[in-house]
């Protein structure tokens, strides 16, 4: 996991920070303190590393050198998976995928083929460590701009009509949230970052407010969308 990525490549002057995606600070509370981090360990409730950085779902990584420079921009960013005695919660995911109908568990399939080895962004951190700007995995920075996600016009709206579900949700009235947290999605359909949050901000006594679940949005919209390939 990242803590022990930390741990191994600190003495290295490398800094492991993570940043839990989440409205409620307090739900992430849980996951941070099972892990005991030694490295910064941050919550974003209001979702700014989306508007900022161009990230689209979780986990993402980037990558910042001592100068405060972006040497590799938002990708998708698994962690190493420990040995079978670590414990990984990933495999209480991998079985409650397995208890979904086929048809489900195909779109969870489509979802994740890009993912790949998960350890292939370990070690490219790694060599990054070991050879700083020198490693070939640190990019140049019309790279990083060229691989950067845009942001047209349709993306600020999204942003700010997500903002405005956020506020509209804090103060007391989530129901009339959902209309803004739809209009961001419909504005940045492959940005997943927003319907995942705002679909586990929903009250079941609101009865349904979305059309689809996350399965389904994401099967309408395209499975290939959510962990895009990473290019190492």
């Amino acid at each position: 996991m990242w803590q022990a990525l930390h741990l191994e490549l600190e003495p290295l002057g490398l800094t492991v920070v993570t940043v839990a995606l989440d409205t409620d600070v307090e739900a992430a509370r849980p996951f941070d303190e099972a892990a005991s981090p030694t490295h910064p360990s941050l919550v974003d409730p209001e979702l700014s590393m989306v508007a900022t950085f161009g990230i689209t779902n979780v986990p993402y990584g980037l990558w910042v050198d001592e100068a405060g420079t972006i040497v590799r921009p938002p990708e998708v960013a698994f962690a190493p998976r420990p040995g079978p005695a670590g414990g990984d919660p990933r495999d209480q995911t991998d079985a409650v995928v397995r208890s979904l109908p086929p048809e489900r568990q195909a779109v969870v399939a489509a979802m994740t083929s890009a993912i790949g080895d998960t350890d292939r962004y370990a070690a490219a951190a790694r060599d990054w460590a070991h050879h700083g700007p020198s490693s070939p995995f640190a990019l140049a920075p019309d790279d990083v701009v060229a691989r950067s996600r845009q942001r047209p016009w349709d993306a600020a709206l999204a942003a700010a009509e997500f903002e405005l579900g956020q506020h509209l949700h804090r103060s007391g009235h989530g129901l009339d949230a959902v209309a803004h947290f739809r209009a961001a999605h419909r504005l940045d359909p492959e940005n997943w970052s927003y319907p995942r949050e705002a679909f586990s901000l929903a009250d079941p006594s609101w009865g349904t407010v979305y059309e689809r679940d996350l399965l389904e949005e994401v099967a309408a919209i395209g499975p290939g969308t959510f962990y895009p390939p990473l290019d190492l």
